[in-house]
């Protein structure tokens, strides 16, 4: 699919198998608990417009050749007018969409935050990873018609603004296995190397214990998501520590891959 000749990327999108497309993205982004896809075709028919239909599976498989592929999952969304004539733009959203769509209608007494979520990450089917504790009870939580991500949301402002709590790296987040996590830690995995001279394309630091964000731009490391760490090696800055970048997205065209990255200060959610 690309110029890079170790690069393989593999698409199912309903019943339809593709091997190659002008464009393909996969973003994770801090603040927002779903992954998000867009896929660009050709079309100039208009035969894939009408084909495909929001609720299909997507599933992206992309690595390089002769290595275990990182697969993406997820759900169309919706069809977006393409940016060029006779195209057609696939947007699609991950597995974690039952956290937007699953209704809570409850209340609890004299509750903790981590069992008030996890009983709400039971009524969506996804399983359940670490849920973390801010060490606090509620007197009273009502959840009144609002979708598991919202409960989670609720819980993270009443800790932070009834309780005095940090919460500005708490999030719902899910794993590469599909797990749910509720917490503000990172994903256990081995930390991939981005350096000088080896795969970092470009590194602008973030300001230093300030939340501004730093980004990074380097070849395709398959299968990195927010809340993983990477280790950066920039040898003109003589940087080489460990991050974790809130932002990720994979970006795979003819002409070049990359995974670009930003990372910084947590600072408190919207």
């Amino acid at each position: 699919m690309t110029a890079i000749s170790g690069i393989r990327t593999h698409i199912f999108i309903g019943d339809l198998e593709l091997l190659r497309c002008p464009e393909c993205r996969v973003a994770y982004v801090r603040d927002s608990h779903l992954s998000r896809a867009t896929i660009v075709l050709p079309d100039p028919g208009g035969v894939l417009y009408r084909r495909f239909e929001p609720g299909d599976a997507v599933t992206i498989r992309m690595g390089y050749r002769y290595q275990e592929p990182d697969e993406w999952q997820g759900t169309v969304s919706h069809l977006a007018p393409p940016d060029k004539k006779d195209q057609i733009a696939v947007r699609a959203v991950g597995l974690e969409r039952a956290l937007s769509e699953t209704p809570i209608l409850q209340s609890w007494v004299d509750e903790t935050p981590e069992k008030i979520i996890t009983w709400a990450l039971n009524q969506t089917g996804l399983p359940v990873g670490q849920i973390g504790s801010p060490g606090v009870s509620f007197p009273r939580f009502t959840a009144s018609n609002i979708t598991v991500w919202q409960v989670a949301r609720q819980c993270e402002h009443t800790c932070t603004h009834g309780h005095g709590i940090d919460m500005a790296g708490w999030e719902l987040w899910m794993d590469r296995s599909g797990n749910i996590h509720w917490n503000a830690g990172d994903e256990d995995a081995d930390l991939p190397v981005i350096e000088t001279g080896r795969n970092l394309i470009r590194h602008l630091p973030a300001p230093d214990n300030k939340p501004g964000r730093g980004s990074i731009e380097a070849l395709l490391i398959a299968g990195l998501r927010r809340r993983m760490q990477i280790r950066l090696i920039d040898r003109y800055r003589e940087i080489d520590q460990a991050i974790s970048p809130f932002c990720v997205e994979h970006v795979l065209k003819p002409e070049a891959t990359r995974t670009f990255m930003q990372y910084g200060v947590a600072h408190e959610k919207f």
